[in-house]
């Protein structure tokens, strides 16, 4: 496997290769650690949201759960590494972790940019490394993966243009972007607030911005294509009604046994490209 090189956090002389499962220092390979630590970032998410989505959403909600897999099978179909690493930038909630895991030849970094959300994951999987780091400021002078992962990361980000030129930097050539956004310009709303999203997106301007810096699109697709209309509905009720905890109601309303069947019919058709729906899904190849 490639050996991907990470810079010391506080010595500019050393650095780590990831080995077995750690970061393991280049010259004195007793320094192993499981999270390496740069800079953290409070902008678009904090501990309060995380706690939040833990406690009052969770990880099995359908539309969480449609994304996920949608994931798990761009990278099957398109990432062709003999030997990947593959690293998810916003991985605070662990969802991805073990689906990742049982992809074969696969090793997972997971990285996010607030610290305590990362070790409380790294106690839970003791057999991953992890990074602490806001990818505005990208510590790493070279790439360090053959696949990244951004699913609902971009929209929390003030500057999503300079977030892609430095995903396309942590990435080796021909390296894989998934990415996964809320769509639909117009449909910002106080849920969208209330999740300290900067933004919402189109897919024409989302393919713009991409290959703009440098990658060429592989999928583009929407998850949602069938509730769509039904979420327009409530995306508009929250501009004009909405108070209180929008996200927490809206999430505990859609998490039904009706939308789990819509979602069930719709992964039946993934090889379809979906003109709309309620998040754009993109997977770009780096030039």
């Amino acid at each position: 496997m490639k050996k991907f090189e990470f810079p010391h956090p506080k010595n500019k002389n050393e650095s780590f290769f990831f080995i077995n499962q750690n970061f393991q220092n280049t010259k004195r390979a007793e320094e192993k650690y499981k999270i390496l630590e740069y800079s953290e970032n409070f902008d678009g998410w904090t501990e309060d949201h995380t706690l939040i989505h833990e406690t009052e959403i969770g990880t099995e909600h359908p539309i969480d759960i449609a994304s996920r897999n949608i994931c798990i099978n761009l990278l099957k179909k398109y990432d062709d590494s003999e030997e990947k690493v593959i690293l998810e930038i916003g991985c605070s909630s662990g969802s991805l972790i073990n689906k990742i895991k049982e992809l074969k030849n696969s090793k997972y970094i997971g990285s996010d940019a607030i610290g305590n959300s990362i070790k409380k994951l790294s106690k839970i999987y003791s057999d991953i490394p992890f990074l602490v780091f806001d990818l505005v400021k990208n510590p790493f002078n070279k790439s360090i993966c053959n696949s990244l992962i951004m699913l609902n990361v971009l929209e929390h980000i003030k500057d999503d243009n300079k977030a892609l030129i430095e995903a396309n930097k942590l990435l080796e050539k021909n390296g894989l972007l998934i990415l996964g956004v809320p769509s639909g310009k117009f449909l910002f709303d106080k849920y969208d607030k209330e999740l300290l999203h900067f933004r919402r997106y189109n897919m024409k301007d989302l393919i713009k911005k991409i290959t703009n810096v440098g990658f060429k699109i592989e999928k583009k697709t929407h998850l949602g294509f069938i509730i769509f209309p039904l979420f327009i509905v409530i995306k508009f009720f929250n501009k004009f009604f909405g108070k209180g905890k929008i996200v927490t109601k809206q999430a505990n309303f859609s998490n039904n046994t009706f939308i789990k069947f819509l979602f069930k019919i719709e992964k039946n058709f993934q090889n379809f490209s979906f003109p709309f729906g309620i998040r754009c899904f993109i997977c770009a190849r780096k030039k």
